[in-house]
């Protein structure tokens, strides 16, 4: 596995995919107990995917992966299984919005929904809630800079 810091921050809501950002790994790879890799070694990680969060309970989300690290001065491609972030979800900030402008209506539908989605109420109350939550973006992903992640490898590596 290598454990890489972040040097670049990602965010969902200015990032996107098949950007590229700079880290370096936090630690050494070792095999069999010998160094291969330094810790400090610059590594490149890809934004592979992003998600943006849905009008009303939706989480944005986006999946990295590692696309190479420098060895000796030459960059190495790597595969990796990737590792998605995600924001939290809406369901919460919609139930405490429709309540503020009292949507009953909302907030039951919230509840009975497992916060899957908040069931905007037949009151004119609730449509009144509907149209301010639609304008409101949902939370966005950020992996801020020092952040560390740890990839595994897919597949082996001859450096």
């Amino acid at each position: 596995s290598f454990l890489v810091r972040m040097i670049d921050g990602v965010n969902s809501e200015v990032n996107k995919v098949g950007q590229t950002f700079a880290a370096s790994l936090d630690a050494p790879v070792t095999v069999n107990g010998a160094e291969v890799i330094p810790r400090g070694a610059d590594v490149v990680v890809k934004l592979v995917d992003a998600k943006q969060s849905g009008t009303f309970t939706g989480h944005s989300e986006v999946t990295l992966s590692l696309a190479s690290v420098k060895v000796n001065g030459h960059a190495v491609d790597i595969n990796t299984q990737t590792i998605s972030r995600e924001s939290a979800s809406r369901g919460k900030d919609t139930a405490t919005r429709a309540a503020g402008v009292g949507v009953a209506g909302a907030v039951i539908g919230a509840v009975a929904g497992g916060g899957k989605g908040a069931a905007v109420g037949a009151a004119a109350g609730g449509a009144a809630g509907a149209g301010s939550e639609a304008v409101t973006k949902g939370p966005q992903v950020k992996i801020p800079s020092e952040t560390r992640l740890t990839f595994v490898l897919d597949t082996a590596v001859k450096i």
